[in-house]
């Protein structure tokens, strides 16, 4: 961002004849973004050539971004066609009406093409070449693993790509497949039996508090017993002689 795109005369003239803005708004608005939008002198020439019905679409093309080109060419889409090449370097849309030219531009990868039709700007679907494009890249992005390759989904979409490659994928994949196959999940165990165990009724003795020690055990200390006062030991002594 921003978008660089490069429209030609039809394209122009056919967002000014239809009310839909101007050439770059309409852009926008599409793409969702910042836009530049680009001609060529050949673009403005041909414009120029024919006559008064075009002076609008004329003059909105020069309000436009002049794109240099240092192409000899015959004819405004000529020139387009040497400016993107093979590879569209310069990562240009390409606006455009002219039928032959689109489908001159869904045979070259990397160029999206935008035309103006009956509901407004939309881009054309992807031809054969760009989805290749797109594809290729998605891959190198992604970094699939030797392992990952082994996989169904992937031999299926080798498979749908390059016809007749399964089989050697599989044969290069099958060691390494082995090697590093992924850990099973850990089932789900029971409860521990330990605590569902029930709890011991408490007995009809022990209610006061504390058990009663076992016969036997060691740790069990006899019970103290406190000594009484008698009553002979604490009266006083009669007196004798009376």
């Amino acid at each position: 961002e921003p978008y660089k795109v490069l429209v030609d005369g039809d394209f122009i003239h056919a967002v000014l004849t239809t009310g839909n803005g101007d050439v770059e708004g309409s852009l926008s608005k599409l793409l969702m973004g910042n836009v530049r939008a680009f001609t060529t002198r050949y673009t403005l020439h041909e414009l120029q050539e024919k006559g008064k019905e075009h002076r609008a679409t004329l003059q909105a093309a020069r309000r436009l971004e002049r794109h240099k080109t240092i192409h000899k060419v015959d004819s405004a889409a000529e020139c387009i066609k040497s400016e993107i090449g093979t590879r569209n370097e310069s990562h240009f849309f390409v606006a455009t009406q002219d039928k032959d030219m689109q489908r001159y531009l869904e045979k070259v990868s990397a160029v999206p093409i935008i035309f103006k039709g009956v509901n407004g700007v939309s881009l054309l679907k992807p031809g054969s070449a760009l989805k290749k494009h797109v594809a290729k890249a998605s891959v190198a992005k992604m970094g699939v693993q030797a392992y990952e390759r082994s996989t169904k989904v992937m031999r299926d979409f080798e498979e749908a790509r390059n016809p007749g490659s399964t089989a050697m994928a599989a044969a290069v994949a099958g060691p390494l497949s082995q090697q590093q196959q992924p850990r099973r999940p850990r089932k789900a165990r029971g409860p521990n039996p330990l605590s569902m165990k029930k709890k011991a009724k408490p007995s009809a003795g022990g209610s006061s508090g504390g058990s009663r020690p076992r016969e036997g055990d060691a740790a069990a200390k006899p019970k103290r017993k406190r000594p009484r006062r008698t009553k002979s030991s604490t009266a006083p002594a009669p007196e004798s002689g009376q």
